[in-house]
């Protein structure tokens, strides 16, 4: 049964290298965890091979991102140079420079994700 407040997933990590170096008494000390806390990451640990809590793991689920990290960071990029660039220009320059070839709903949900909206572009600056 689970009581008080869960512990971070860094203080989890440090426990885990303090490990290496030092006992629990010393662990606890420094951390200001209790020592069942302690006992109970470092077991957690030798068991699932992570310190990391179970609903974070569970976020990591299901199909893994189309478009590499390198990949959102040079949209992004291209976005805040030209912010009036459109979705298929977008995709021909992932394609042309990158290599990836994904749709333009993939390159919607990633700069979405990053935080974009879309805006109605006005050309010629002004409606009559």
């Amino acid at each position: 049964m689970v009581r008080g407040k869960p512990l971070s997933d860094d203080l989890r990590g440090a426990i885990l290298n303090m490990a290496r170096n030092f006992d629990l008494h010393e662990i606890c000390h420094h951390t200001g965890c209790k020592k069942r806390t302690v006992q109970r990451v470092l077991e957690d640990y030798r068991k699932k091979g992570t310190v990391m809590r179970e609903h974070l793991r569970l976020e990591m689920r299901g199909a893994k991102r189309i478009m590499s990290p390198g990949d959102i960071r040079f949209l992004t990029g291209l976005v805040r140079h030209s912010p009036d660039v459109y979705l298929d220009e977008l995709r021909e320059m992932l394609e042309e420079t990158r290599g990836s070839e994904v749709s333009e709903a993939t390159i919607w949900r990633s700069l979405k994700r990053c935080g974009f909206t879309m805006k109605k572009v006005c050309l010629g600056g002004v409606i009559s």
